[in-house]
């Protein structure tokens, strides 16, 4: 501190820390935001159906969203931090997390079709592997098109397809809730992105 007791912080400095603090507070991270995320879906599905009960969404659907939301989150990161030279070592321990909660959830084989399909979701989307471009908004856009192009919209679509395509309400809120996914994905998506390169895995 200096001479008037106010503290100095370096906001673009680095935290130094182990692999295993940084997966814990990761998939802390993951798992609020898909909480947020959950409640703006709750909120839609309350503002046009007053008396539905929350609890009809089933758990196996919910499952699958935070397991489908945790591992497009974090191969979207490790895609951002492939010059770190524990990539492997923090990918392994973030599956072997995985696989436990999994478990824990009746999901296993779920987990192994979404740790297979995701990468190669991102891989082949030339416009953010090369580019960088994760969302882009569409302009004077027709009826019945896309709000948004890229990767960030491609993945929310998937992530609510997998999850919840054969709930009868969600399915006749469909467009209105996904574009609030949408939304939410992408701001999930830059806090995690700026929460990564904050750390240095030592």
């Amino acid at each position: 501190m200096n001479d008037q007791n106010i503290t100095r912080h370096d906001y673009g400095g680095k935290v130094e820390t182990n692999c295993e603090k940084f997966i814990e507070g990761l998939i802390e991270l993951f798992d609020d935001l898909s909480d947020f995320a959950l409640s703006r879906i709750h909120k839609k599905i309350f503002e046009s159906v007053p008396n539905y009960n929350v609890n009809k969404l089933p758990q196996k659907d919910i499952n699958h969203f935070k397991l489908t939301w945790y591992i497009t989150l974090a191969e979207l990161m490790f895609f951002s931090m492939k010059s770190q030279p524990k990539l492997e070592e923090i990918r392994n321990m973030f599956y072997t997390e995985m696989e436990i909660t999994a478990a824990e959830r009746n999901a296993t084989p779920f987990l192994m079709e979404a740790r297979t399909t995701i990468p190669r979701i991102i891989m082949r989307n030339k416009d953010f592997t090369e580019n960088g471009i994760f969302n882009t908004p569409t302009s004077n856009r027709a009826e019945d098109t896309p709000r948004n192009n890229g990767l960030g919209p491609e993945l929310a679509r998937i992530i609510m397809e997998t999850s919840f395509s054969t709930n009868p309400i969600i399915g006749t809120l469909y467009d209105d809730i996904l574009e609030i996914f949408e939304l939410e994905f992408n701001n999930a998506y830059g806090h995690c992105s700026i929460s990564c390169a904050t750390f240095s895995i030592i």
